[in-house]
């Protein structure tokens, strides 16, 4: 198989988490990258369904995303008792 060298950029943040992730599970970021790009070409697809949030889920985010409407649990067992 030939390998040909491309260059990506990518969200700082995104990409160190990611490293972490794939540190712990023994594969270099190259070969997720890979796997991801030989997804898509046997597929057809991405490997998920990407998805628009709609208005309600977005201002969802803001909201929490500002700190605010949170509701912060003791327990599991309070998280679920409050469902």
């Amino acid at each position: 198989m030939q390998k040909e060298q491309a260059n990506y950029r990518l969200d700082t943040d995104a990409k160190n988490k990611a490293y972490v992730v794939l540190n712990q599970i023994g594969i270099k970021p190259t070969d997720a990258v890979n796997m991801f790009m030989h997804h898509i070409a046997m597929f057809g697809k991405l490997p998920f369904q990407p998805s628009i949030p709609n208005s309600k889920t977005i201002q969802t985010f803001k909201s929490t995303d500002a700190g605010q409407n949170l509701t912060l649990h003791d327990s599991i067992d309070d998280i679920f008792k409050g469902l």
